[in-house]
């Protein structure tokens, strides 16, 4: 329990360190998104802001929170810098992930730092398709609970419909590997659909 309060202290921190929304000087240019992603068994919302942190041009600051039919609940919050990788029409952006995790067994409490990378890839600028995803990894020695490790990969497809509005659909495999040989325990491992909004 004393794992799972850190974690949720941890995250609110994350969160707490957005910065503010700035008034955009050009209608097409938006700081942050806010997302709603939905599959047969679960739901996340997620927030994502672009901006400065840290000094660093382009970086990434996002937070989520995501529920499954069978009442897991995991809190994530993470920090993307880019790579500066000359890589065309890919923007690539590396760094540290966070997930607390109340999982719907009794005292199985889970906290886990991965590390990885998303990338996106415009494929047509104009009509707002990209390709997008991630994959995020947290070794043992970064695993506290009742798990030993965490695989987070995620693919999706982008279009915009609008300046604002975004839908995407893709595939994600989000598990954990539980300690004394309990096995997986797989959160998502299916399709999904989704939309956001920026602003």
């Amino acid at each position: 329990m004393i794992r799972l309060l850190t974690a949720l202290v941890l995250t609110g921190c994350a969160l707490a360190l957005f910065p503010r929304i700035s008034q955009a000087q050009n209608n097409e240019e938006y700081d942050s998104i806010g997302e709603l992603a939905l599959s047969n068994d679960t739901l996340q919302l997620r927030y994502q802001n672009d901006g400065d942190l840290f000094g660093m041009d382009d970086s990434i600051l996002s937070g989520a929170f995501f529920l499954s039919e069978e009442r897991d609940t995991v809190f994530s919050a993470g920090v993307g810098f880019p790579t500066g990788l000359p890589l065309g029409p890919v923007s690539l952006h590396v760094g540290p992930q966070v997930y607390a995790a109340l999982l719907n067994d009794e005292n199985e409490d889970i906290l886990s730092i991965g590390v990885g990378a998303a990338a996106r890839w415009v494929v047509l600028s104009n009509l707002g398709l990209g390709i997008a995803g991630h994959a995020y990894y947290a070794p043992d020695i970064l695993t506290f609970g009742s798990a030993d490790n965490l695989t987070d990969l995620m693919a999706r497809v982008e279009l915009g419909l609008q300046s604002r509005v975004l839908v995407f659909g893709g595939m994600r495999w989000f598990e954990f590997d539980l300690t004394e040989g309990e096995g997986e325990r797989t959160l998502q491992e299916e399709v999904f659909v989704g939309f956001g909004y920026r602003f």
